[in-house]
């Protein structure tokens, strides 16, 4: 039990560390201007009607698996933002 409670204060710690040297890093991005010289060139395209055999058709196999792919696409990001909000309203109390 007390190698857990180790365990999340050393990740607590490192956790508010990044925080704090992120809040307090300001112009560590700071982007300057460079001047770049654009060439730009003239193609022309001719389009054409798409054949009958270019039409791409869903079948119902592939159809459950892009449904089931956005379920558990869901899923993750949901959970994902719960735990992120959960670490934002710790930060938060020892910053405000």
């Amino acid at each position: 039990m007390s190698r857990i409670i180790t365990t999340l204060l050393l990740l607590l710690v490192f956790f508010f560390g990044g925080m704090s040297y992120g809040s307090f890093e300001k112009n560590r991005l700071a982007v300057q201007p460079v001047e770049e010289e654009f060439v730009i060139e003239q193609v022309s395209v001719t389009e054409s009607p798409p054949l009958s055999s270019e039409i791409y058709t869903i079948d119902e196999s592939e159809h459950k698996v892009h449904r089931t792919a956005s379920f558990f696409e869901e899923i993750v990001t949901t959970g994902y933002e719960i735990v992120i909000n959960i670490l934002y309203q710790i930060a938060n109390l020892f910053f405000d």
